[in-house]
C-alpha cells in the first residue's frame, strides 16, 4: 500500500466556521494514520490514529464526507500492523498518569495524622 490522499467534502457546515464544499485535504500513511490540513484563513494541520476517528470528530453525522482521490491500494504484506495498541477512542489514548507521591514530601496541612 502507498500513501492515499483525500478531502474533506462539507455538504452542511453545522459549527458556522468552516463553509461548504472542500474544506481540507489529506494523506492516509501506510499504517493508517492520517494528516488533515485544514483549508481557510487559519490553515491548521492535525494528525489523526486514522481516518475512522477524522470521520467521528469531522463528519457531523454524514454532514462531511471523505472524497479519496487515489483508489485504494489494499494493505502493504511488509508493513507489520501493530495489534497490541490499547483500544480507542482517541482522547482516551492519552490519558496523563497519576503521579506516584513522593515518599520524601510530608503530608499536606489538612492531611496530617491525627494522634
Amino acid at each position: 500500500m502507498t500513501s492515499r490522499r483525500f478531502r474533506l467534502i462539507r455538504h452542511h457546515d453545522i459549527s458556522g466556521v468552516s463553509g461548504t464544499g472542500p474544506v481540507a485535504e489529506g494523506v492516509q500513511f501506510t499504517d493508517g494514520a492520517v494528516a488533515l490540513r485544514w483549508y481557510g484563513d487559519y490553515p491548521t494541520t492535525t494528525v489523526w490514529d486514522g481516518i475512522d476517528s477524522v470521520i467521528a470528530i469531522h463528519g457531523h453525522q454524514g454532514a462531511t464526507e471523505v472524497e479519496w482521490l487515489d483508489p485504494e491500494a489494499g494493505p502493504d504484506p511488509e508493513l507489520k500492523v501493530r495489534t497490541d495498541l490499547p483500544p480507542r477512542p482517541w482522547p482516551d489514548l492519552h490519558a496523563a498518569p497519576e503521579p506516584e507521591p513522593d515518599p520524601d514530601e510530608e503530608p499536606a496541612a489538612g492531611n496530617q495524622p491525627h494522634h
